[in-house]
């Protein structure tokens, strides 16, 4: 009979492994499905999604342009 239980034991012990180790894959395998594609400037020490890159090159390449303007005015 304690052999029994003793194997019992091992098995929920086994059961309780193998659950964690599928929902650690679970996880990864979602995070494969929705890839997040993240971006680090030169000379920083943070990533920052592509789409916020994005915005910050448009934000200056607009900026340039309406200085560019605003000088071509001047002269």
């Amino acid at each position: 009979m304690v052999n029994l239980t003793e194997l019992l034991q091992r098995q929920e012990e086994m059961l309780l492994e193998l659950s964690k180790k599928l929902e650690n894959l679970e996880s990864r395998l979602s995070k494969l499905e929705k890839p997040s594609l993240m971006y680090r400037r030169p000379l920083s020490n943070d990533y920052e999604t592509l789409s916020t890159t994005l915005d910050y090159l448009h934000n200056n390449v607009e900026g340039i342009k309406k200085d560019l303007a605003h000088i071509a005015k001047v002269v």
